[in-house]
């Protein structure tokens, strides 16, 4: 794995100072020294190749040396995210940063437990999956909104819901669209009142196979479906 850093907005990319979190992870975590070539994300959404000048684990100094081209995903994908407990909340949205979702949106159903995490330790979940995967820019992170106003979101993109009462895996997912939205419920599902609130906005069923998914597997299977069918 490249060794990846965050520069924030540095005002002269030959002369980055790192803060102290970033300056220790770089020096004592990674091991790192000075003239090694390692990676730098931006707060504009760049990656960069750069290299490591000076300094200690307090602070040390890179130089951007040439932004690098990130290809964005095939298909842009909203995923609409019913709320289970947080821990599994914070557990699901590294893992959708990485396959290169867009945007999700906590969505409260009626199975729902909990309150959403707060917004540090989201960001700070999403900050350890760019490092990992390289992503410069994290999905957008919005609601938590209740299941009827997330079905107005994004409705340029059409919309596709996890129903593990369709236990085949359909073949309907629609492979020339651009994108799409896929709702996933909490634990327990979707009840029936929300499926029917689904359809009548337009979202059609997506089956996940004969088995039941907590929602951390059924939103990730749901979007691979989706973003390479």
């Amino acid at each position: 794995m490249s060794t990846r850093v965050f520069v924030g907005a540095p005002a002269d990319p030959a002369h980055v100072g790192l803060d102290a979190a970033e300056s220790h992870y770089l020096r004592r975590v990674r091991r790192v020294g000075d003239g090694a070539r390692i990676e730098a994300i931006d707060d504009h959404g760049g990656l960069w190749l750069a290299e490591v000048v000076g300094g200690d684990a307090r602070v040390t100094t890179v130089k951007l040396l040439e932004q690098r081209t990130v290809p964005a995903p095939a298909r842009e994908i909203v995923v609409l995210l019913g709320m289970p407990e947080p821990a599994a909340v914070l557990d699901v949205l590294p893992a959708l940063c990485e396959i290169g979702v867009a945007e999700v949106v906590l969505v409260r159903c009626a199975r729902s437990q909990g309150a959403a995490p707060g917004g540090e330790r989201i960001a700070r979940v999403l900050r350890a999956a760019q490092r990992q995967c390289g992503r410069p820019r994290a999905p957008a992170i919005s609601g938590p909104v209740d299941l009827r106003e997330a079905t107005t979101r994004r409705t340029d993109l059409p919309g596709l819901f996890a129903w593990e009462e369709l236990r085949a895996t359909s073949s309907d997912v629609p492979a020339a669209a651009a994108g799409a939205r896929v709702c996933v419920g909490p634990e327990g599902g979707f009840t029936p009142e929300e499926a029917a609130l689904l359809r009548a906005a337009g979202f059609r069923a997506l089956g996940l196979g004969p088995y039941t998914l907590r929602t951390e597997t059924a939103a990730l299977v749901a979007v691979a479906r989706v973003m390479f069918a």
